[in-house]
């Protein structure tokens, strides 16, 4: 029985199953997003000083969106789930005793969110300044107390609209215990949970798939865990990806690094004896991905693949 605690970042595999490369364009937008960020907050801060409100605003609601912009920009390059995730924690069930919990991922939505309420306050102070003869200054600060339909109404939209990527986006976790793997996942939108358990026994294999998202000019691959169980059928509410005899674990949408996790179930569907490491308070440190520098050092050496992470 072994007893190491050593994270297994590609299971049985001799290499990533999604590799995660190095992209040169990607890091010159975040680079370049961030720069064009910084200059648009210092001309905020000039029109700070020139008592326009609106172009204060308009300002603000830029440098967030290019920050933002930014930071997508260095994830795509390959900078992104540096190591254990603060989030990945033990966790116990009255049933299943002790195991590891992964959470959905929260910044997506935060990000969404952001990016619309940026856009309905730039296109609110927007229109205003079209009806404007002068157009000159969108909002003065001596105008406030004779806009409060527009601010009122500016709010509202803004609330709205930003509450919107927290209702469609799912909430949840995937549990591994000693027993089997627990998915639980919840919609706002969307009545019912679903909660499904399926023990290591049952799984006949784990495959890495993807889900793909095809755009203009490029697609993302987003990876997913594949397990066959036969016999499962999945039932409403349902995950999207899951199929009769086919139970997913949406690794893109966790805060865990997909390959580290792949491996990890590999580990615990193929070798019985180390069930029990799960159950440990270090059972975290199984799911610390490998430093960037050397993911990407691996990535280099085997051929490009159409899957990518």
């Amino acid at each position: 029985m072994s007893d190491s605690i050593e994270p297994c970042p590609y299971g049985e595999r001799s290499e990533p199953a999604w590799p995660q490369r190095f992209r040169t364009g990607s890091l010159c937008l975040g680079v370049f997003l961030a720069g064009a960020g910084i200059l648009v907050l210092q001309k905020t801060m000039d029109d700070r000083r020139a008592d326009d409100l609106g172009a204060i605003a308009l300002g603000f609601c830029l440098a967030l969106m290019t920050a933002l912009g930014s930071a997508w920009g260095f994830e795509r390059a390959g900078f992104h789930r540096f190591g254990l995730h603060p989030r990945i924690r033990q966790c116990r069930d009255d049933i299943h005793g002790p195991g590891i919990e992964i959470p959905y991922v929260r910044i997506l939505p935060v990000q969404l969110s952001a990016v619309f309420s940026c856009i309905t306050v730039s296109g609110a102070f927007m229109i205003r300044a079209s009806n404007r003869p002068d157009g000159a200054m969108l909002l003065a600060r001596h105008e406030l107390p004779h806009s409060g339909s527009f601010i009122a109404w500016t709010t509202c939209a803004t609330v709205a609209v930003c509450a919107l990527p927290f209702l469609i986006h799912p909430r949840g976790s995937t549990r591994l215990h000693a027993d089997g793997i627990r998915r639980r996942t919840t919609w706002l939108v969307r009545r019912g949970v679903s909660d499904v358990f399926v023990r290591w026994d049952e799984i006949q294999e784990v495959d890495a798939d993807v889900y793909t998202v095809s755009g203009r000019g490029a697609s993302t691959h987003n990876p997913l865990i594949r397990l066959h169980v036969p016999g499962y059928e999945p039932t409403p509410p349902r995950v999207a990806h899951d199929k009769p005899d086919s139970f997913t674990v949406p690794a893109y949408v966790l805060v865990s690094d997909p390959n580290t996790l792949l491996g990890l179930i590999d580990r615990l569907h193929g070798c019985p004896e180390d069930r029990h490491l799960v159950t440990t308070p270090e059972a975290p440190e199984l799911l610390r991905p490998l430093p960037v520098r050397e993911r990407l050092r691996i990535a280099r050496k085997i051929p490009r693949q159409q899957w990518e992470w």
